[in-house]
């Protein structure tokens, strides 16, 4: 059409996949995945050799998924979540291109909430693929620890309640460990906290790290051989692979393997 520039696809012949980050479920949970998709992405050492990435933040739309548990509204997560895949469906036809796509959110992957968006993404899947982040830290756990028995989990507590770990991990025959419960409070306040929890102050409040080097030691103390890291924002407040000679596991690094391994195996670095 006369006036309308055509876009170049440079990417068309190789079949190399788009990656689509579902942002806006945390402050720094879509920029952190994508800096682990960057770290983990062989290159040929140009800009243009890395994976193209389609980032959509858009917290506006998706609400608390703790709150939504809880107020029996897991479908207005989905919902936002789905909003945001559909601008990107609209992204990637524009190219011609096939995309696969993450959520950096735990809780989003509740039975109750996740099942509504795969539900709503089924209008998109020959075009869009959808990675579990919680099956692929569960994949890459057994992988990398085979031999593992008792696992502990740090998480907001909607996670917990929704048991979205520990159906996995039970299933494998391995025991979590977490906090008591009249420590979970504790745990999700040093999460939400509006004036010194992680999700609201850059960089991480000393009072929020100071308590989640308290949790791990809880955790290791009760015998966790691996502790996940079930909260995005977490590893800003551990930001280191081994606590006490204890592994930690992030789970948003599990998902940015998965999501350049969906979108070009040949470009994934060695674990």
């Amino acid at each position: 059409m006369k006036g309308r520039t055509k876009l170049v696809k440079v990417k068309e012949m190789d079949n190399e996949k788009v990656i689509i980050i579902g942002g806006g479920v945390g402050p720094q949970a879509g920029t952190l995945l994508h800096n682990y998709i960057i770290e983990n992405t062989l290159t040929d050492g140009t800009d243009q050799d890395h994976l193209d990435v389609y980032h959509f933040s858009r917290s506006s739309d998706i609400p608390d998924r703790t709150d939504s548990l809880k107020n029996r509204s897991a479908s207005k997560p989905a919902l936002g979540m789905y909003n945001t895949f559909k601008i990107a469906a609209s992204a990637i036809k524009i190219e011609g291109r096939k995309a696969v796509g993450g959520i950096p959110c735990n809780t989003f992957h509740a039975p109750a909430i996740l099942k509504e968006f795969n539900e709503m993404m089924k209008e998109f899947e020959s075009e869009i693929t959808i990675v579990n982040m919680i099956e692929e830290t569960i994949r890459g756990i057994l992988t990398s620890h085979p031999t593992v028995r008792k696992i502990g989990l740090m998480s907001t507590t909607g996670t917990r309640e929704a048991g979205i770990y520990l159906n996995y991990l039970q299933s494998n025959g391995i025991e979590l460990i977490e906090v008591p419960e009249n420590i979970q409070e504790k745990l999700h306040n040093s999460i939400y906290n509006k004036e010194w929890g992680i999700k609201a102050i850059t960089p991480v409040s000393i009072r929020a790290k100071n308590n989640f080097e308290d949790f791990a030691d809880y955790l290791k103390n009760n015998g966790a051989e691996i502790i996940i890291l079930g909260c995005t924002e977490i590893p800003l407040a551990l930001p280191c692979k081994l606590y006490k000679n204890i592994p930690l596991i992030d789970p948003m690094v599990s998902l940015a393997r998965a999501l350049i391994r969906e979108a070009n195996p040949g470009k994934l670095k060695k674990a």
